[in-house]
């Protein structure tokens, strides 16, 4: 099991495209020896370190923690090896845990069988050695275990986060085409917006990027809000250096004077939006008004960054052409001066703007592809440019 005093790897797992966002966090964090891989970063760091990683991270899913790995050639071999694991100085029998398996392997197939052969492995070496096992909770387990196996090769992983840490715990209302929290942190990192200046989301549903860009604004940790991460069931874990670590994190909050406001045409989405913000603490530092883009006559700040999930015609009906010629024609007539950035996977409406994007990233929104787009918007005759 984990070294109190000592750095050990781990994983954290994060969506396609935002691996060298989360690689710039775990360093600026301290992480050591970090790594970008598919779907996730590799580092190294002590327990303190951990908890500090699952408070913190802005950009990562979950972090995993590997404690065995081994060549296995059928199901009995996997079995004998995952059994000879001392689960039992990992958590105790009276707790409840749940397996994530996932195959890449001609040979084991089926990633449901593959958790149950792991499952009976951790309950018969419970039983052994105590007479007493431990009970699987698909729900809210106490323990997660991460399965994954390549061609022959097992890691066995303990995942420290239990649910994804993108709930972050201040979401309890969303509108109907939510981007997740893991997402919009990415995606602010990606615009290389300051956190010094205005930030505007002129269609901000239910203030998901409104909130994560004041989270980092203000420089408070993404998952202050969460009430349970898995580590805090492991056997060693320390009380005591949490609540330090978490107390030492609640003290770097910094002050911000710029504005960070949001519109939305939907009232009863604006409600959801101001819930979320009182979830969050954040009603007094962001400002949210009614007001449609389309038609928009607010009064705004000279400068800012523009920064916004249009509907892209998937759950939210809409005529897309008609609809992104209309943004493009707010951005020139409305937001001179201003820094666009369109968060789309309508390759339809991104015809239809109007503007040429000065820069295209791709990323995913579940399996969705997607492009957050970059447009400069200049007064006079540069407009458009």
């Amino acid at each position: 099991m984990l070294l109190n005093n000592k750095d050990f790897p781990m994983l954290a797992k994060t969506l396609p495209g935002l691996e060298e966002v989360l690689s710039r966090e775990i360093k600026l964090l301290g992480g050591t020896e970090v790594e970008a891989v598919k779907r996730g970063v590799r580092f190294k760091g002590d327990l303190g370190f951990l908890y500090k990683s699952n408070l913190w991270l802005r950009t990562a899913l979950r972090i995993l923690v590997p404690i065995s790995q081994f060549k296995v050639r059928n199901e009995n071999e996997l079995y004998k090896k995952v059994k000879a694991i001392a689960w039992e100085d990992i958590f105790r029998h009276s707790q409840t845990f749940l397996i994530d398996a996932t195959v890449f392997s001609e040979k084991f197939t089926n990633s449901l069988f593959i958790a149950q052969k792991c499952k009976d492995a951790i309950v018969d070496r419970f039983r052994e050695k105590s007479g007493l096992r431990p009970s699987v909770h698909t729900r809210e387990p106490d323990i997660r275990i991460n399965i994954h196996i390549s061609r022959e090769n097992v890691i066995i992983s303990l995942d420290s986060s239990g649910e994804s840490l993108h709930k972050r715990g201040y979401r309890s209302r969303v509108d109907r085409a939510p981007i997740g929290e893991v997402l919009a942190a990415g995606i602010i990192s990606l615009t290389g917006w300051d956190k010094k200046t205005n930030l505007i989301d002129p269609m901000c549903g239910s203030g998901t990027f409104l909130i994560e860009a004041a989270l980092m604004a203000y420089n408070i940790p993404p998952n202050v809000f969460r009430k349970n991460f898995c580590f805090r069931h492991w056997k060693n874990y320390d009380q005591d250096l949490f609540t330090l670590i978490f107390d030492k994190a609640l003290e770097k909050e910094e002050a911000f004077s710029a504005k960070i406001i949001g519109y939305d045409k939907d009232e009863a989405v604006m409600r959801k939006a101001r819930k979320n913000l009182r979830n969050a603490l954040m009603q007094e530092q962001i400002e949210i008004n009614q007001a449609d883009f389309l038609n928009f006559d607010q009064d705004l700040p000279a400068t800012g960054t523009l920064l916004f999930n249009p509907p892209y015609g998937i759950k939210i009906e809409a005529n897309i052409p008609q609809l992104y010629q209309s943004i493009g024609n707010t951005l020139k007539r409305q937001f001179p001066g201003y820094t666009a950035w369109i968060f789309t996977s309508s390759q339809e409406g991104i015809k239809n703007i109007g503007l040429k994007p000065s820069k295209k990233i791709k990323l995913y929104n579940g399996k969705l592809e997607c492009w957050l787009l970059r447009y400069d918007l200049y007064s006079g005759s540069r407009k458009g440019t």
